[in-house]
């Protein structure tokens, strides 16, 4: 017993095993984050290799966005019956297995496939660690979420001039199987993710299992059949919360005897699975809180002006004079910034010293900014100074998603709101190629396409100020 309580201690929330949870986050995005962060980089490689056009070339890794956050939805459905690091494990064998078929590649087709849907599927069953950030946080919810979001930003830190490298040496498609295989490494994470189970050891100590003494009697209101619903683990069943006020004509009827070790742990798994039927009025019920749709609004803005970004941003620094390593070093700049704000910025609203709406507000305004001026300040030291700012504005905001909608939607309804909001972040994304091929193919520069994706930042930082205030003036009025 004292094992069991032990293991309880270091496994409750906020413990010392959940910090080891976060980290093991952030040890599967930054591996699992090769392809989609150093998408600026694999974007010219495509270009260069196969020979399209820059929408053309463009698709694989949109549609690696597309699937990663409309898989999101299946993923949430999935963790009501499967444990959380099954499916993270499963998502880290296949995208690495698919970014190593790229190796075969001859067309955009195949890449669409292999690099795109395949891998953007894959990648999808890991969106579940804002969900298991949550549950291991109460206090310290924004502080660990972003450090799990550090694992991407450390990727796009370290990956874009690594795969600058590798493409000068071994060419697109060698570099792809050199790829597959470091992104392997990201299943040490999903075990690390296994939750103890205090209950499974206590048993395992004593093997005892449930039979009737006496019958049970007849004049309860008691059905024989709660006595599977019970968890056992000690010699002496606790009953106090049975219903109908019966627990001790039960408890009167039941024993203890050596035999089979695992009874309280099938009875505490059938237990569980009958309580992860999913509540679907409960669920739908997101789509009646108005916060919702400003917070999935905000999502799908901030991961569709972040990915455009990154994938056009070498191209776009090329086109005005600077070399490509330095170019490539443009995504190395904004991630510095990015992870600074991702692990800095979140004791900020933790304690209170900015709301959390407004803290999403500036962070719009700033980052919407910044977009305008990038086809303004073209040199590269322009470049560097926008590319900071941008990083930062789109760390601060990042973290703050998932935090949100367990404030105003509720942590029991984290999995569904977060997979609706990833499917609608995925799929504004389609919409990234067309843009590309008019503003790029047709007009020569991206200026226009930086304006696009300027104006929704500004957009939702407008929105955000007018929800802070109503927020703020409602609860006044309480």
């Amino acid at each position: 017993m004292a094992a069991g309580h032990a293991v309880m201690l270091r496994s409750g929330v906020d413990s010392a095993r959940s910090w080891l949870v976060a980290v093991s986050c952030c040890w599967i995005n930054f591996f699992s984050a090769l392809m989609y962060k150093s998408s600026g980089v694999v974007y010219m490689g495509v270009l260069q290799t196969l020979g399209v056009s820059r929408e053309e070339a463009s698709w694989p890794l949109t549609l690696l966005a597309v699937f990663i956050f409309t898989t999101a939805p299946v993923a949430g459905v999935l963790a009501l019956y499967i444990d959380i690091w099954k499916i993270s494990l499963c998502g880290c064998l296949l995208s690495s297995i698919s970014v190593c078929l790229c190796f075969w590649a001859n067309s955009v087709i195949h890449l669409i496939v292999c690099l795109g849907v395949v891998q953007g599927f894959a990648l999808g069953l890991l969106t579940l660690h804002n969900v298991i950030i949550n549950q291991h946080f109460e206090k310290h919810r924004a502080t660990a979420s972003g450090i799990s979001y550090a694992g991407p930003t450390l990727a796009s830190i370290v990956y874009p001039p690594l795969v600058q490298v590798l493409f000068e040496w071994y060419g697109l498609r060698g570099s792809l199987l050199l790829f597959g295989g470091i992104m392997l490494h990201a299943v040490a994470g999903a075990f690390l993710q296994m939750e103890p189970n205090p209950r499974k050891a206590v048993v395992a100590s004593s093997p005892y299992k449930v039979v009737p003494r006496d019958p049970v009697p007849e004049d309860t209101e008691c059905s024989k059949n709660q006595l599977g619903n019970k968890d056992v683990a000690k010699e002496e069943v606790p009953l106090a919360s049975t219903p109908h006020d019966c627990g001790a004509d039960v408890q009167q009827a039941v024993r203890v005897q050596p035999g089979a070790p695992d009874t309280a742990a099938r009875l505490e798994s059938g237990l569980r699975r009958f309580a992860a039927v999913p509540n679907i009025r409960r669920n739908a019920s997101v789509l009646l809180e108005p916060m919702f749709y400003l917070i999935c609004a905000s999502f799908a803005a901030v991961l569709f002006t972040m990915t455009t970004y990154l994938t056009v941003v070498v191209d776009f620094a090329v086109d005005n004079g600077v070399s490509r390593l330095n170019s490539v070093l443009l995504i190395s700049a904004y991630s510095v910034a990015d992870l600074v704000a991702r692990l800095g910025s979140g004791w900020i609203s933790d304690r209170g010293f900015v709301s959390r709406g407004n803290m999403m507000a500036l962070n719009f305004l700033v980052g919407g900014l910044s977009l305008f001026a990038m086809p303004v300040f073209t040199t590269y030291a322009g470049q560097v100074t926008m590319a900071v700012v941008y990083g930062w504005a789109t760390g601060c905001t990042m973290i703050l998603v998932s935090v949100l909608l367990t404030e105003h939607i509720g942590l029991d309804r984290l999995p569904v709101s977060f997979g609706v909001t990833s499917f609608v972040a995925g799929a504004l994304c389609l919409s990234r190629p067309p843009l590309i091929g008019h503003y790029r193919d047709e007009y020569g520069n991206y200026e226009g396409l930086f304006h696009v994706v300027g104006s929704f930042s500004l957009a939702l930082a407008l929105l955000w100020f007018v929800a802070s205030t109503a927020i703020r003036f409602r609860q006044r009025r309480k």
